[in-house]
């Protein structure tokens, strides 16, 4: 919230309000979920999507309509699936500890391990942002890295942009390189979206500086601009 100004922390709060209204927030495994917890839960989620979200539409809170509640764990937790190979030997579900999850019909599930404020670690980890991103990502019908584009941006520059920064880092991965965010996001573009958008909003300046085009891009999508704050 530091880099917001006052207004704009007003317009957070306000935000973050009516997604405590309209959203649930439900505590599981033995989750202790206080006010303050979900008044946090809750800030996350208004940080994410304040450019998104117009104060004169009413909070419509459009941008959230494919999600209802966020299940919050105590810890990372197992998965519930069992490993199944199709007959192709393709891996078609793997049992997990996940620090979260979502679905493309379901909820956002989350651990407070992970979730709650921490000092920016190796490697950025804002697993609500995080699985926020898929949800946004899922808005168009499919899961590609490929959120719903505003009006005003380019197709082919946010495809460029996030497909050279992926090559990039595969190939890094593959020639055994260092690398500045987390590989996870080499998984696969929708992975590296969302793992972008953790850094986008933990870690601004060191996306700018490693992808440059990807950050300009995430700022064009949530019409913010973090490292400018």
């Amino acid at each position: 919230m530091q880099r917001y100004r006052t207004t704009e922390r007003m317009q957070i709060r306000l935000l973050a309000s009516e997604v405590l209204r309209v959203k649930s927030i439900v505590a599981v495994q033995g989750m202790e979920l206080t006010d303050e917890i979900q008044t946090m839960i809750a800030t996350q989620v208004a940080m994410m999507v304040f450019g998104l979200e117009s104060m004169e539409d009413d909070l419509s809170l459009d941008w959230l309509r494919n999600w209802q509640q966020i299940l919050v764990y105590p810890t990372p937790f197992h998965n519930g699936r069992e490993n199944v190979l199709g007959f192709n030997g393709i891996l078609l579900s793997r049992a997990a500890i996940e620090s979260g999850e979502t679905q493309y019909q379901g909820g956002i599930v989350i651990n407070w391990q992970d979730d709650h404020p921490h000092p920016l670690r190796a490697y950025a980890n804002q697993v609500l942002m995080h699985e926020m991103a898929h949800k946004l990502d899922m808005l168009d019908g499919d899961t590609n890295g490929h959120p719903p584009l505003h009006k005003n941006m380019s197709e082919k520059q946010w495809f460029a942009a996030f497909e050279n920064a992926f090559e990039d880092l595969n190939r890094r991965i593959q020639h055994g390189k260092p690398t500045a965010i987390n590989p996870y996001a080499a998984t696969n573009p929708a992975e590296f979206f969302a793992v972008a958008t953790e850094y986008f909003f933990e870690a601004p300046l060191l996306l700018y500086r490693t992808y440059p085009k990807v950050y300009q891009q995430l700022s064009l999508f949530y019409k913010q601009n973090p490292i400018a704050k």
